[in-house]
Parts: C-alpha cells; sequence; structure tokens
C-alpha cells in the first residue's frame, strides 16, 4: 500500500512542481507586464493583476501539497521539539498528523461541493470572460485532496518506520 501511494505521490509531486514553476513565472510575466503597460505605455491592463492574483492562490495551495510531503508544513514542531522523551514524541507527532488528516478531509468534503455549485452557477470573472469562478475555487478542494494524499504517506511512513524498529 505505501509503494503504490508512494509511486502516486511521486507522480503528483512532479507535477505539482511544474505546475508551481508555471504559476510563479506567470505570476511574475503578468505583474512585470503590468508595470510596464500602466506606466510606461500608460494603457494598464485589465485583467493582469486579477490573474496574478489567482496565480497566488494556486501557489499558496500547491506549494502546501510538497510542503505536506516533505513534512515542513506548520505543525506543532515548537511543542514537539521540547519534548525528551521520544515515545512521547512520536505519540504526539501521531495525534497531530491525525488531525491534520482530519482537518484536510473536512476542507476536502466540504469545499468540493461549494466550488462545484459556484461552478454551475456560471458566474465568470469580472475582468476575464472566459474564467469561470468555480474553477477558481476548486484550487482548494484539490490542493486538499492532494495534501490528503501526502499525509497518508507521511502516517504510513512513521508506521513502518515503528514496525521496522
Amino acid at each position: 500500500m505505501l509503494k503504490l501511494l508512494k509511486a502516486v505521490n511521486d507522480l503528483i509531486t512532479k507535477i505539482t512542481h511544474a505546475a508551481l514553476v508555471f504559476f510563479m513565472s506567470g505570476m511574475v510575466a503578468l505583474i512585470f507586464a503590468q508595470v510596464i503597460y500602466r506606466y510606461i505605455l500608460k494603457q494598464p491592463l485589465s485583467w493582469s493583476e486579477e490573474l496574478a492574483k489567482y496565480f497566488f492562490s494556486c501557489i499558496i495551495f500547491f506549494g502546501a501539497v510538497i510542503l505536506y510531503r516533505e513534512e515542513k508544513h506548520i505543525n506543532m514542531s515548537m511543542a514537539l521539539d521540547s519534548v525528551r522523551n521520544k515515545t512521547f514524541k512520536r505519540v504526539v507527532k501521531f495525534l497531530c498528523d491525525l488531525l491534520i488528516i482530519l482537518f484536510l478531509c473536512i476542507m476536502t468534503f466540504y469545499t468540493f461541493p461549494l466550488a462545484y455549485d459556484i461552478l454551475k452557477l456560471g458566474g465568470v470573472s469580472p475582468s476575464m470572460e472566459w474564467l469561470k469562478f468555480g474553477w477558481i475555487f476548486m484550487i482548494v478542494p484539490v490542493a486538499s485532496a492532494l495534501s490528503l494524499l501526502m499525509m497518508l504517506e507521511v502516517l504510513l511512513k512513521s508506521f513502518a518506520a515503528k514496525e521496522g524498529k
């Protein structure tokens, strides 16, 4: 099970890294173009700032996916670092991971219907009529589901490490 999950997460990680490069490069290019158009050409673009904000949202949520996999996301590391007893530390870490998984389950299962309803309503971005708001809102459940897969791998690895000792 762990090998299959690791293989799936390896593929997701590669795709997510490529997406992050795309979104970061795109955001920088959009902001640069907006500066050129606004201050040099004196004709600001109506859509570049909004699209850059959406790219930034993608960077935040999909960056969290990578951080969960590398176990570098915000957690109770200060509390864990202060615990000297290794057994207690493993128990606290396990409980923290379970809470994160519970949170990601809630995020996934409650935000997907909301984003789907927004997509069905058909609302579009004010400055980009080709972009439906529902696709923007889908960032949250998709990133939450991917983060959930990463955290399941982290949890299974910790179980495998315990069995190996």
